[in-house]
């Protein structure tokens, strides 16, 4: 036929049959979903009232492309917010926005990674940095973590000797395993080498620490964070990074333009300003989290966590028998089997307010005496 014909013609790259799809946290009306990481409160009321209300009054016109006016108040906006929420300040023209940290890590694997360049992974870990190493015609190299999901420096240094090594992605807190990169674990790495080590913050609201200072003060460290996760923003798609000097002109010649949109230029803002909703949602976390924690714990290895989730070994059951189980009774969590180096007897739980955590926790009861 002549579309195949034509088909014949097309050359895909070679990479792309070397890709995994993105598995998302499953989504059905009804259902407790504890399975992608949201916000268990939601956005700020707050937000959500002056956003429809700047949308009907027409002083927020989509009509139009984002006024490059706003990306810079946004700027100034998380440069106090991370003055007041972490004592850290930041000049505004280190401060970089993206669509979500998944849009800037795009940008920044494009902007660093050639042809046959090396980009280290520790695993398990959140599995958009190989797909966006991949895609830039880097190659990813694997790090298996330790036992309790540390970080094995020793290996990692060996592995950085190699000039080939461009690229150094650390999520922190870690997806899906919760636990957080220490401060001397990162000064080791970024002293010990050239490479562009990026640090995701997506889940550093919930954290004990943060690594902002690393970004200022190392020429090699980036760090990248999301409005989707604390703030309760994961539908409108935005983020943003703290780059050293000399990557940010670099940067904003390689992003995508009016890569984010009017309405969440203005919600991030609103939300920065809302700091009690944040304050809400991470007490909620927290305090959740350890009973989560502590009700699991009777039954399931349940691993330290810094972040609004928590990683559950389900062993001797297997984590897609588990999930299916409880999706049947009404609740969603994630089947890590999807992220490399897993294995197949995790499961990463949400963490949501308490009547969502109970029926979670009753669900757990009787899918372990079902399965």
């Amino acid at each position: 036929m002549k579309g195949e014909a034509r088909n014949e013609g097309m050359r895909l790259r070679a990479c792309l049959s070397e890709l995994r799809e993105y598995v998302p946290g499953k989504t059905v009306r009804g259902a407790v979903k504890l399975s992608s990481n949201e916000n268990p409160l939601g956005a700020s009321p707050k937000v959500v009232e002056q956003i429809a209300s700047m949308l009907k009054s027409g002083d927020l016109d989509i009509s139009k492309y984002p006024w490059a006016e706003r990306e810079e108040a946004l700027r100034e906006e998380i440069s106090a917010f991370l003055h007041r929420f972490h004592g850290v300040s930041v000049p505004t023209e280190n401060i970089v926005l993206g669509a979500g940290s998944d849009g800037i890590l795009d940008t920044l694997t494009r902007m660093l990674l050639e042809r046959n360049c090396e980009a280290l992974i520790p695993i398990p870990t959140f599995s958009l940095y190989e797909t966006l190493v991949l895609l830039a015609g880097g190659v990813p190299r694997f790090v298996h973590r330790s036992a309790d999901f540390s970080v094995p420096s020793d290996i990692l240094l060996e592995l950085l000797e190699c000039n080939k090594t461009k690229m150094l992605f650390l999520c922190s807190p870690n997806n899906p395993t919760g636990n957080a990169v220490t401060k001397e674990e990162m000064r080791c790495i970024a002293d010990a080498c050239d490479a562009v080590v990026v640090v995701d913050e997506a889940y550093a609201e919930f954290a004990s620490h943060s690594f902002l200072e690393e970004a200022l003060n190392r020429e090699n460290v980036v760090v990248t964070r999301t409005f989707s996760k604390a703030f309760g923003l994961a539908g409108l798609r935005i983020g943003y990074a703290i780059l050293p000097d000399w990557l940010v002109t670099a940067f904003r010649k390689a992003s995508l333009p009016f890569s984010v949109n009017s309405v969440a230029l203005e919600a991030a803002i609103l939300a920065l300003q809302d700091e009690e909703h944040l304050r809400r949602t991470v007490e909620l976390v927290r305090k959740e989290r350890e009973f989560l924690r502590k009700h699991l714990s009777k039954t399931f290895k349940v691993f330290p966590s810094e972040a609004n989730f928590l990683l559950v070994d389900v062993s001797p059951l297997k984590a897609k028998a588990v999930c299916d189980a409880l999706a049947a009774k009404g609740v969603l969590v994630r089947d890590c089997s999807s992220f490399r180096g897993a294995g197949d007897s995790f499961i990463r739980i949400t963490v949501g307010k308490r009547e969502q955590n109970e029926k979670l926790l009753a669900a757990m009861q009787d899918v372990v005496a079902e399965v």
